[in-house]
């Protein structure tokens, strides 16, 4: 009887062991599951943040090049005025906005709201501001002084979007 005993506790320890063990084991499976889905979930995330930066940043830089554009229209449109008249037609409010103007500073603070590095929201807002400044000059001096700032701040505004970009790979 004793014999039958400790066979019946024997079963039982073992069953119940077995039972704790695959309890623990479904456990540590099912956690290591959730790890494994929030992993996922978070890669997803980040790289749909990355794609839209990238896109946001190539948007703005679309808008920074328009900008400039429409200041070296409107600048080589006052030069050739200049040459004309011989003397500098400096903008008034009547002036008719330059051609283009106003689409591209729109798209340009458009952009500029969705990018996240704000080193580049800065440099694409002093592009638009320095741009602002050669269009709306008092003389032809000033207005050289301006627009000679453009391309070193826009080699600076695509540098700092390619070391972003790198960054977004």
């Amino acid at each position: 009887m004793a014999s039958a005993i400790f066979g019946f506790v024997g079963v039982l320890l073992g069953s119940l062991t077995t039972s704790i063990l695959t309890i623990y084991k479904d456990r540590l499976a099912a956690r290591h599951e959730t790890m494994i889905r929030d992993q996922q979930y978070e890669r997803e995330r980040q790289a749909a943040r990355d794609d839209f930066q990238r896109e946001s940043i190539q948007a703005l830089q679309t808008a920074v090049s328009d900008v400039i554009k429409a200041a070296y229209e409107e600048l080589d449109r006052v030069l050739a005025e200049f040459r004309e008249s011989g003397s500098w037609p400096a903008r008034q409010w009547e002036t008719p906005t330059a051609k283009g103007w106003s689409e591209s500073l729109l798209q340009l603070q458009l952009s500029a709201a969705r990018i996240h590095d704000e080193r580049l929201r800065e440099l694409a807002h002093e592009i638009q501001r320095v741009a602002g400044e050669a269009i709306w000059a008092a003389d032809l001096s000033a207005a050289k002084q301006h627009s000679r700032r453009l391309e070193p701040l826009h080699v600076r505004f695509n540098d700092t979007a390619s070391r972003i970009f790198a960054s977004l790979f």
